[in-house]
């Protein structure tokens, strides 16, 4: 599964990954908000919901790992 353009652009700003207007500073939750003009408890809703796809992810690539050892 892969991420939204949308979700993607939240993470690497929260978490400060990659380049372009993600300069690798983090951004706090309220500064994302109002880049994307949304409010800061969707933003919060939006990032617990894309890390739990993330780990959901993760483990399953993991799972799938080990099969193959």
């Amino acid at each position: 599964n892969k991420l939204s353009s949308r979700d993607k652009r939240i993470i690497c700003m929260r978490f400060g990954i990659g380049s372009g207007d993600f300069t690798g500073k983090e951004k706090t939750q309220k500064e994302v908000a109002d880049i994307l003009g949304i409010s800061q408890s969707y933003i919060s809703r939006l990032e617990k919901r894309i890390i739990s796809k993330l780990k959901k992810d993760i483990c399953f690539l993991k799972q799938t790992f080990h099969r193959c050892m």
